[in-house]
């Protein structure tokens, strides 16, 4: 069962709104109001000694939501969980815990309230008989160890900070891996409620973020924010959603990238930018792609991509290290190490290597198409039908982190073609656990050459009639190459996904388990 039928949560409701009712009685808000917590529950629970018969804590407040509740008469035990408990989890997590879903160390991520009628007295007494599971409280008291060792809060007063009018998923009928993914994914508060295991993803994302800031800005890069509705998409190979702006009268996309503007913030005279930006593509949904995702791009004057190689080793040493406390990753059974220096392969290189095939023995690579159930009379282009045995010949290898580099220039129309074979271009993907991760360029700043690709873009995906490629009507983005006129500074761009970069670093194998509200068809 994974959630309650309408009846019972008819009857659920019933009862708890006749407490809620009880304590309007008393002249009391159930939905409570401010209250000043000075300690999370977790924090709390370092302040008890180490026996029964140690001195108590200084007094305390804390706030939180309750988990578990059991009245003995003139005492009644609860625990009360807050979102500490994320950080309770990710320590048990990193220890190694084998029992990390069992009941003592869920205890150990909340606090144990001990309420005695003693003390309350019999005005709070009557607000603790109103109580329900999951309710919201504050409490005050002091921490210490009952008889039994356990650590408590000795509770003196207690003030509702929010009703729950519906019980939590475990009460009505849920047990702890039983709430469906559907379920999980259209009720995240569901799941943040149940799950302390899917509440450490997303404060593990959050923590991503602002440690992906703290790094930029350390390295006196600007963050800035740039249109999502653009006259003309760009920067990437992807479908766009379109919308139409009424006192314009024009159409207007959702961006698939950032790119052509930061670049042109780059000519401004803004050497060094960053954005973390949501970038929407109107392609299908898988355990990989959304269609609204988050992305990190970042743009920097004077240096080349192999400039951003050795800065995104940095970057994910940091934020392991920062965010997770270990550089040890785990992904889908597949285990790697930060710490090693990443592996760098050309495109070509790696066909040949760890495909076991060359790029340029045609005959092989159409054998293999073949394999893979396709004709290769299918694909436009000989490239196009290469680049896909590409993926399915090489991508499983790529489990360690690993740069490929120097890709084919009719993949990357904004990247720079390479000195010695202007069939190459100066880039790099970054795969880790067989997944592209990273992409970046040594910037094509040449606006002659730039309006060529754009045509050249144009003419191979009108050939082969890919909806996919970012152009819309044969329109090039005149301005960009404007821009470009006026002086774009050599220089290297990169992005990176957030969504999975945060699915590597939880362990998450769909990326709607690390999109609080991901897309989905209305239920």
């Amino acid at each position: 069962m994974t959630q309650p039928a309408p009846t019972d949560q008819n009857e659920y409701r019933a009862a708890r709104s006749a407490n809620a009712q009880k304590l309007r009685g008393l002249g009391l808000d159930p939905y409570g109001s401010r209250y000043d917590a000075t300690h999370s529950c977790v924090a709390a629970r370092a302040l008890a000694g180490p026996a029964p018969d140690s001195p108590p804590s200084d007094v305390v407040r804390l706030a939180g939501r309750i988990g578990n509740l059991r009245n003995s008469g003139k005492l009644v035990f609860a625990t009360l969980y807050d979102r500490s408990r994320a950080d309770a989890y990710r320590q048990q997590t990193l220890a190694g815990r084998a029992e990390i879903d069992g009941a003592e160390a869920k205890k150990e991520r909340g606090i144990q309230l001990f309420i005695d009628l003693k003390t309350v007295g019999e005005a709070g007494w009557k607000v603790v008989e109103s109580l329900d599971l999951a309710d919201w409280v504050g409490v005050e008291g002091r921490v210490g160890r009952t008889r039994r060792g356990e650590i408590s809060l000795f509770v003196s007063s207690l003030t509702v900070l929010g009703k729950a009018m519906l019980p939590p998923p475990h009460q009505a009928g849920a047990d702890a891996g039983d709430l469906s993914e559907e379920v999980r994914s259209r009720q995240r508060y569901l799941d943040l409620m149940q799950s302390d295991a899917s509440l450490d993803v997303f404060v593990t994302r959050s923590r991503l973020v602002a440690e992906i800031r703290r790094f930029f800005m350390d390295r006196n890069f600007l963050e800035v924010e740039t249109p999502m509705m653009q006259p003309i998409p760009g920067g990437a190979s992807a479908r766009p959603f379109v919308t139409h702006h009424n006192a314009l009268d024009i159409d207007l996309y959702l961006r698939i990238a950032p790119e052509l503007y930061l670049k042109r913030l780059l000519v401004g005279g803004l050497e060094r930018v960053f954005e973390v930006n949501r970038s929407f593509r109107n392609e299908g949904i898988s355990p990989r792609h959304n269609p609204e995702f988050t992305m990190i791009e970042w743009y920097m004057a004077y240096a080349d991509h192999r400039h951003l190689m050795d800065l995104s080793e940095e970057l994910f040493r940091s934020l392991a290290d920062r965010v997770l406390g270990t550089r040890k990753l785990s992904y889908g059974g597949m285990a790697f190490d930060l710490d090693k220096p990443f592996r760098r392969f050309s495109y070509h290189e790696a066909m040949q290597v760890l495909g076991g095939v060359s790029y340029d023995d045609k005959a092989g690579v159409e054998a293999v198409c073949r394999k893979m159930g396709r004709d290769p009379a299918d694909f436009a282009t000989y490239d196009r039908m290469a680049n896909e045995v590409w993926e399915h010949l090489v991508e499983p290898h790529l489990v360690e982190p690993t740069f490929i580099t120097d890709q084919p220039t009719w993949l990357t129309p904004l990247c720079k073609a390479h000195p010695q074979d202007p069939a190459k271009t100066l880039r790099f993907e970054l795969f880790m656990a067989k997944m592209e991760v990273g992409n970046a360029y040594t910037e094509l700043n040449d606006p002659d050459i730039q309006r060529q690709r754009f045509g050249e873009q144009v003419a191979e995906a009108t050939a082969a009639k890919d909806k996919e490629a970012g152009i819309v009507d044969g329109k090039i983005d005149e301005d960009y190459c404007t821009a470009l006129d006026h002086g774009l500074p050599a220089c290297g761009g990169q992005g990176i996904g957030i969504d999975r970069l945060t699915m590597l670093f939880t362990g998450r194998t769909n990326i709607r388990d690390v999109i609080l509200f991901p897309t989905m068809r209305p239920a």
